[in-house]
């Protein structure tokens, strides 16, 4: 996210709150779905800012949302998102790098500081002990991490897509989500059975310095729009 789209994502994030509880839901819904669209993060903020400015003025007239957007608020959403140009094909890939790049930089630096090594060093540390600075990576470990970014991504991306279909049917989602939770759940313990030996072993350091190079990646990333 450059300077010029965080600029507008403060100033949009100040003027939500503003949005009174009547209009929250179906806003949120809208917001949520133009974020799934395939138009740049900087016209989804334009079109946020519009769309917040929109409700505001409603609320003043002592109008709710329906005043201005209409009973169909995908069709309404639809036809800004076609008016916008899409993005092309090299932002796209970007993009699935930056989260890529985000995501592995968090899950990194949690399997760091939770390692047993790690523990173990910190004990060392304290009590004098001679310290190992190796780091295990399991084929688990491995292997987790991928499912985690991938579903992460299939997850949200899902949401954002069916932001005004998600709790019409709140009875049915608790199932699927059930399942589907329940499956997931499977599979890691499959994972953590099966996948318990080492990969590699890796210099606790090396390893800081990966995630920084992670991160750093994810800001570059994000600054190319």
């Amino acid at each position: 996210m450059n300077q010029k789209t965080k600029e507008l994502n403060r100033m949009n994030n100040f003027l939500d709150k503003q949005v009174n509880p009547e209009n929250k839901e179906a806003f949120t819904d809208m917001i949520c779905y133009l974020r799934g669209a395939n138009i740049s993060v900087y016209h989804q903020e334009l079109v946020r800012h519009d769309l917040t400015e929109m409700v505001l003025s409603a609320q003043q007239r002592g109008e709710n949302i329906r005043a201005v957007i209409g009973e169909d608020y995908q069709a309404f959403c639809d036809d800004v998102i076609a008016s916008l140009p899409p993005t092309t094909l090299k932002q796209r890939i970007i993009d699935i790098f930056d989260t890529v790049c985000w995501s592995l930089s968090i899950i990194g630096a949690i399997k760091i500081v939770m390692a047993n090594e790690t523990i173990a060093l910190i004990h060392d540390f304290i009590s004098g002990n001679p310290r190992n600075y190796q780091i295990s990576v399991s084929i688990g470990s491995v292997i987790s991490i991928g499912i985690i970014v991938a579903a992460a991504i299939f997850i949200v991306e899902i949401f954002m897509k069916h932001a005004f279909q998600i709790g019409k049917k709140k009875k049915n989602d608790r199932w699927k989500a059930f399942f589907v939770g329940g499956g997931l759940m499977g599979v890691f313990l499959l994972v953590a059975w099966l996948g318990r030996a080492t990969l590699f072993t890796v210099n606790i350091f090396i390893a800081c310095l990966a995630v920084l190079a992670l991160y750093i990646a994810h800001k570059v990333l994000s600054q190319l729009e």
